[in-house]
């Protein structure tokens, strides 16, 4: 790896590539950031450009909503700002449409790697003129976890999918929902992980290579466990104390503790204001997304699984990254680098989760998110925020999209839609010659889990189903 990485194409070739498409305005340097970090990242960039009187340019910071700052840039990226925040799966996208330029400094790039866990490491890099280049530089990690109702949930309760049902029951209302339906909210279900081993049969786009013609690599989501989870969540979703979508109020007016409409919600750290506001600060818990034990009825039919296995809720533990823009000036993409060493280095990071909560991303943060809860930097619920994203990142991948295409094919092509309808045991129609007409029986699950795989692997639905399910989609 460190080969493909180190032997670069000459910087002053990659610059060449780009002239002629920069930014009019030669003494500045603008940044788009997270909204809540905007304020710090401005100081720290002032800080930085009073420290370095030869770095040569102004730094003016942005806050934006980092959720859909992508498609932003994509529209226009003459108007986007020369250093960019996203989120690592849209580095693909972002990198095939010639709207972000590769990291070519040496110095960045052995911080890169030197510091991040090789989870985020094989998510960061696309190909340009068939090289691999590093492109997005991590500096915040994120993952979803479980928000709850101290108030009417023991702890221990909140630790698995039944002890919620049974606070639920007590309280006459539901257990837990998540924020959207979607492929990443609802990933808790489909990347969940045997506790006792870590095992799951899910794959998706495992060794995909973009410098390979665009190859998918490998996804499955037909396996009997994906089978047998399904199956236990249309029970739970069907439970009057079991799971809910949220209300079309939303998920904080389901949470909030006037309303008892939910007890749980699974969320990320960006949700914590809101749902500290739902519940107020000392009424709000924040746990692993609990464990779920399968049921005989899950397993029926089936041989990879039995009843009494344990699983956790996954999810995708990812890490938000900074990109220079393409059509950013190129005289300034030297120092631009210079100055995301910087921000991206231990120390910034260490000060961005002490002033604004972000969770770093480089391997081994927690021993300092501790020390900073021992000396009373954090609160106990804010060191929890922290702590419990950590360790949900042992039952999670990052999101493996390393082109644009994969981004599309997995959120974009009626599979989420697909595995919504499983779980509310509906049939799920389609433009094609192709209906599947039910979800509830193992026939029903089996080819809906077909379709899913297929939308991701093709980007469209099958004609038609296979004679005998599993096969490959």
């Amino acid at each position: 790896m460190k080969k493909l990485i180190v032997v670069l194409l000459a910087l002053m070739m990659v610059t060449a590539m780009f002239t002629g498409c920069g930014t009019k305005e030669k003494g500045v340097i603008r940044m788009w950031v997270g909204e809540e970090s905007a304020e710090f990242y401005q100081k720290v960039c002032d800080e930085y450009v009073a420290a370095n009187p030869d770095f040569g340019y102004t730094v003016e910071v942005k806050g934006m909503d980092t959720g859909s700052v992508a498609g932003t840039i994509t529209n226009d990226p003459t108007a986007a700002a020369d250093i960019y925040t996203v989120a690592h799966d849209n580095i693909g996208k972002l990198a095939s449409t010639q709207c972000a330029k590769p990291i070519t400094d040496e110095a960045l790039i052995a911080q890169v790697i030197a510091d991040n866990p090789a989870s985020y490491q094989q998510v960061i890099y696309s190909n340009l003129n068939d090289v691999k280049y590093l492109y997005g530089v991590p500096y915040i990690s994120q993952a979803l976890f479980l928000y709850y109702n101290k108030a009417l949930v023991t702890d221990e309760q909140a630790q698995s999918f039944e002890g919620l049902r049974e606070a639920a029951k007590a309280a006459g209302t539901k257990a837990i929902t998540v924020t959207g339906d979607d492929g990443f909210n609802m990933s808790f279900a489909l990347l969940a992980q045997k506790v006792t081993d870590h095992s799951t049969t899910v794959k998706i786009y495992e060794g995909a290579d973009s410098a390979s013609g665009g190859s998918k690599g490998e996804s499955n989501c037909q396996g009997d466990d994906t089978v047998a989870i399904y199956r236990w969540l249309q029970a739970y979703a069907a439970d009057p104390n079991g799971f809910k979508w949220a209300s079309s109020d939303g998920w904080h007016a389901d949470l909030d503790k006037n309303n008892l409409g939910v007890l749980a919600v699974i969320g990320g750290a960006w949700h914590y204001k809101t749902a500290a506001a739902s519940l107020g600060e000392t009424n709000l818990g924040i746990a692993l997304i609990p464990t779920f034990t399968l049921t005989e009825e899950a397993c029926e039919g089936l041989t990879g699984v039995a009843a009494g296995d344990v699983y956790r809720g996954g999810t995708f533990a990812d890490c938000k990254c900074f990109m220079i823009n393409a059509h950013s000036e190129p005289s300034k993409y030297a120092s631009e680098q210079q100055l995301i060493k910087y921000l991206s280095s231990k120390e910034i990071q260490n000060r961005s989760y002490v002033e604004c909560l972000n969770v770093p991303a480089y391997t081994g943060s927690a021993e300092f998110i501790k020390q900073c809860f021992d000396e009373g930097k954090v609160t106990e619920s804010q060191y929890n925020l922290a702590i419990t994203q950590v360790g949900m990142a042992e039952w999670g991948i990052p999101q493996p999209f390393i082109t644009g295409t994969l981004n599309t094919y997995y959120y974009s092509k009626n599979a989420p839609s697909v595995l919504r309808a499983i779980v509310d045991k509906s049939a799920y129609p389609t433009t094609g010659d192709i209906i599947l007409t039910e979800t509830e029986s193992l026939e029903g699950i089996r080819k809906a889990l077909y379709m899913v795989e297929y939308l991701w692997m093709h980007g469209q639905s099958p004609k038609d189903f296979p004679a005998n399910l599993p096969d490959k989609a």
